[in-house]
């Protein structure tokens, strides 16, 4: 079941996402610095710059910033004159 889903999983990645410079970048960077491998899939990150363009957010709050990887989908996601405020406990 697990090797199904894995499939669908980056079957879907590919078709909605492709290569991305810029977020396996920042990926890559996490993980240079030694922040743990908890970030948000490529699909889920797809899902949270959706469901802010659905809903028209022009303002969004994240709280856990971690290395940023989320951060950077719901960016994208806001209007031009749109504001993205993240916060994050820990400084490492």
């Amino acid at each position: 079941m697990l090797e199904r889903w894995t499939a669908v999983d980056e079957f879907m990645e590919d078709a909605f996402i492709g290569d991305d410079p810029v977020m396996d970048a920042i990926l890559k960077h996490s993980s240079e610095g030694g922040l743990p491998d908890i970030s948000v899939s490529p699909n889920q990150g797809k899902m949270l710059w959706m469901m802010a363009k659905l809903v028209g957010a022009k303002h969004i709050l994240e709280v856990g910033t971690l290395g940023g990887y989320s951060t950077t989908w719901l960016a994208r996601a806001l209007p031009e004159d749109g504001k993205l405020v993240t916060l994050e406990y820990s400084p490492v």
